[in-house]
């Protein structure tokens, strides 16, 4: 049975986390898993992140936490290489701790890839709040601004083949471009729904 493993940097903003596990945790079908992976947050902080991870006891066996030895403070991208790397589900998805998820996001992506060898790369579109903080949709496209590290999952084993480049801001779109590139072949399906809501 497929699954998605979702990679989750951060670094000090713990009230966020909770919200995105809540969102995973809800969802309508549970193939999924979660690896936290805390960018050298200062003792206090981490002890409030397991606390988090605690609360969702019932889930203990999907969600997965760990940190970095070193503060890299690049965007996420160092934390999300490091979870990439251990993943072991079928699909990966690289996210952010401020962005959550409709309840069916799982169940969507999982049905479109049923018996479907051939993709490997979904993505769905999103909420997003780029402008004056307003909530605006966005019909997603793999283009530079139309999509973003949060609403796509690819094939792990082809994902582990590369990385995000840790200092340059827009890493998520240069690692869509790398992966497309590099794996031409495999098919991409489009959610046409709005499943994923970017902070």
């Amino acid at each position: 049975m497929d699954k998605i493993e979702f990679v989750i940097p951060t670094h000090k903003r713990v009230d966020l986390l909770t919200t995105i596990i809540s969102s995973i945790v809800a969802q309508t079908n549970p193939n999924w898993r979660i690896h936290v992976v805390a960018d050298c947050p200062p003792e206090d902080v981490k002890e409030r992140y397991l606390d988090i991870i605690a609360f969702f006891d019932e889930h203990k066996d999907k969600i997965k936490f760990s940190t970095t030895k070193i503060r890299f403070n690049d965007w996420g991208h160092t934390p999300r290489n490091i979870g990439l790397k251990q993943a072991t589900e079928e699909w990966v998805l690289m996210t952010g701790e401020d962005n959550y998820y409709a309840p069916t996001f799982v169940e969507n992506f999982l049905s479109s890839v049923k018996d479907r060898d051939d993709v490997h790369f979904v993505f769905c579109n999103m909420v997003h709040n780029w402008v004056n903080d307003d909530y605006i949709p966005i019909q997603c496209a793999i283009e530079f601004g139309k999509i973003d590290v949060g609403n796509f999952m690819v094939r792990t084993h082809n994902a582990q083949k590369l990385e995000l480049k840790e200092n340059i801001e827009q890493a998520d779109y240069v690692f869509i471009e790398e992966y497309l590139t590099r794996f031409p072949e495999g098919k991409i399906i489009h959610v046409d729904k709005i499943l994923y809501v970017h902070n």
